[in-house]
């Protein structure tokens, strides 16, 4: 019986991918854990929520970062 290993991806590695064009912007994938994984689209709930938070993040933070 034939085992496979997982290969863990380091942010050397994904940073890599980038620099070579494997991985692209229109490629909706992270870096979790070593794995790269195909993000789910944000519906608009969850879409609406992290724009609201940005902005009100951005002018809190405004004069202190």
């Amino acid at each position: 019986m034939t085992t496979t290993g997982l290969h863990l991806w380091t942010i050397d590695d994904y940073h890599r991918m980038i620099e070579a064009e494997i991985l692209t912007t229109e490629d909706k994938v992270e870096l979790l854990e070593g794995q790269i994984l195909e993000m789910s689209p944000q519906q608009p709930p969850h879409a609406a929520t992290t724009q609201r938070t940005w902005k009100y993040l951005s002018r809190l933070l405004a004069n202190r970062v």
